[in-house]
């Protein structure tokens, strides 16, 4: 009853979101002892989380005092709220952050560019990707030259999939500068979705060790970065340095449910059942993403405890129901759906409704992948085909083009597909990567 209780509160699990990240970035395993020698010398981490709600208390003090010329403790406060949905992932907290703003904005309505700024991360993470992106190209008009702002303007771009804006942007900013943090990330995912991924692995040392090299950097900021850095290592095959990633981010900043959720995951394509079941439910003890419930059913079956798996299905089903009302886990459940043969046509419309938030590649194949289990096939054809014009190097969109190909008679290009996918990861997938080798053995050479 607790967890049930949990989901109407619980946050978004928005991966790889960068303006609401605040481009943070932690010090990376390298393999080049020549190269980390170069990199600045990491800094002790600070236990900053564990002083937040003090720090919130003060702010609600100096915020209850309802000075109708204090805009500087609301939107302290509002930054403060952010910071402890970073970290708890409370989506109260957001919506406090979003009435705190505001606040601030009522005391001083013009030039309030920090209130403004919060108010554009807090569309950001409710899933209103446009609105946030509206509101950041207003800020720039009052702070023109603004190099972050254009930053996060490019990084919303992506968001929504205008990839051709984003990378105009990235054009202009130039080549990096000193301590680069937040236009180094901005490109290292702009690599990532344009089919570079080598280069974005390479890219995301600097920014991590120069974020890392500073005292005062929060540790979840630091932690969030390890956690980027093993969903890369995932793409890109290199699964026990993927785990250590994900470990070592939990290490910097405990009970992290994004480190947990995305190490339980790559456990579960390894087959590691135990462990995935336990990192599973560890995170989701803190925010039950149904993404991160999905990987607790798929060990529970595999580990012949079906009376639970079903339990918790039904939860990803409760959350679905009276957990979403504010649309911002439409993609993972549609995922979810698709990937376990549910409600293929609640599946399909939750993708569709996903798709008018946001039409980037990611939710593009999402819709695809939906659209071919709900045997909408055409229409799987046509998102596929968008969602993979730049070849993105992520196994299981390359799958889902391979199986949309195969089942339109397209032989060659589901060899191609299968055979890039299983080249970037193996082991990709505990169910998708077996059926890649096997449909791959299956087609005529």
């Amino acid at each position: 009853m607790a967890r049930i209780q949990t989901v109407a509160t619980w946050g978004v699990a928005a991966v790889a979101l960068i303006a609401i990240a605040l481009w943070p970035l932690y010090i990376k395993h390298s393999e080049s002892v020549a190269r980390a020698a170069a990199l600045p010398t990491m800094a002790p981490i600070t236990r900053d989380y564990e002083q937040r709600g003090k720090l919130i208390a003060f702010w609600e003090r100096m915020a209850g005092k309802h000075n109708p010329q204090d805009m500087l403790s609301p939107r302290t406060l509002a930054f403060q709220y952010l910071q402890r949905y970073r970290e708890k992932g409370d989506i109260d907290d957001v919506l406090r952050a979003q009435h705190m703003a505001y606040v601030s904005l009522k005391a001083q309505p013009y030039g309030n560019i920090p209130a403004m700024v919060a108010l554009a991360s807090v569309d950001l993470t409710l899933h209103k990707f446009y609105q946030a992106l509206a509101l950041t190209k207003y800020i720039e008009t009052q702070d023109p030259g603004d190099r972050e702002m254009q930053i996060r303007e490019a990084s919303l771009d992506l968001e929504v999939g205008r990839y051709d804006a984003a990378k105009r942007i990235i054009d202009r900013l130039g080549p990096p500068k000193n301590f680069d943090i937040s236009r180094d990330t901005l490109v290292t995912r702009y690599d990532e979705l344009t089919g570079h991924l080598d280069e974005a692995r390479d890219l995301i040392q600097r920014p991590t060790a120069d974020q890392n090299s500073l005292f005062d950097s929060p540790a979840q900021t630091r932690a969030w970065f390890y956690f980027r850095e093993g969903e890369l290592a995932f793409e890109a095959g290199a699964n026990d340095e993927a785990i250590a990633d994900e470990q070592k981010a939990n290490e910097i900043f405990p009970n992290f449910a994004d480190a947990q959720r995305f190490k339980a995951r790559f456990e579960c394509a390894l087959k590691k059942w135990q462990e995935c079941l336990t990192d599973a439910a560890a995170s989701a003890a803190v925010i039950p993403y149904p993404e991160t419930l999905g990987y607790e059913v798929d060990a529970d079956r595999a580990l012949g405890k079906n009376a639970d798996a079903d339990q918790t299905n039904g939860l990803i089903r409760t959350i679905e129901r009276i957990g979403n009302k504010q649309h911002i886990s439409d993609r993972l459940l549609a995922i979810y759906y698709s990937s376990h043969h549910l409600y293929p046509d609640d599946a399909y419309e939750i993708a569709k409704r996903e798709l008018q938030a946001r039409d980037d590649i990611l939710t593009e194949d999402t819709l695809a992948w939906a659209a071919a289990m709900d045997n909408r096939w055409d229409v799987a054809r046509a998102e596929s085909r968008k969602a993979m014009r730049f070849d993105t190097q992520i196994s299981i969109m390359q799958y889902h083009a391979g199986v949309i190909a195969e089942h339109f008679g397209e032989r060659a290009e589901a060899r191609r597909r299968f055979e890039k996918a299983l080249a970037l990861n193996p082991q990709f997938d505990a169910v998708y990567a077996d059926d890649a080798r096997a449909r791959l053995a299956a087609l005529p050479s």
